[in-house]
């Protein structure tokens, strides 16, 4: 699977039962559909919404070359993702991160960022996954 951001090969990591595909080049993340929800599950609220307005480039999945929606998870001015409805998300490199932060209670943010600073440890070397 190519990174719909720089077109590089994604490499998937277990990451709490949840496949990440991960770009070393760009630090973004692909979760198929479902898996954003096994992530943060039992955190509280959070809402996937559309985004009205966004200037991003618009990209297209990685899995079945359709052009992805933007849209917005958690409150207020929330974050914007790329989703593909029928696949998945693409975070861009500190978006996962951003949203862990905000949705998470200190605890399982603490844990869920130190894991993924472990398994990124070489984007991080380089800056950080984030």
């Amino acid at each position: 699977m190519r990174c719909p951001h720089c077109s590089q090969v994604l490499v998937t990591l277990d990451f709490c039962d949840v496949e990440v595909d991960h770009c070393y080049a760009c630090g973004g993340i692909w979760l198929d559909n479902g898996e954003i929800e096994r992530l943060l599950a039992g955190e509280g609220e959070y809402s996937l919404r559309e985004a009205v307005g966004v200037k991003e480039r618009r990209r297209r999945c990685p899995l079945c070359r359709g052009v992805m929606k933007k849209v917005l998870m958690g409150a207020g001015d929330g974050v914007v993702l790329d989703r593909c409805v029928a696949h998945g998300v693409w975070t861009d490199g500190g978006e996962l991160r951003e949203i862990l932060n905000a949705a998470c209670r200190e605890a399982r943010r603490s844990r869920l960022i130190g894991l993924l600073d472990a398994m990124f440890a070489a984007r991080k070397d380089e800056g950080g996954w984030v």
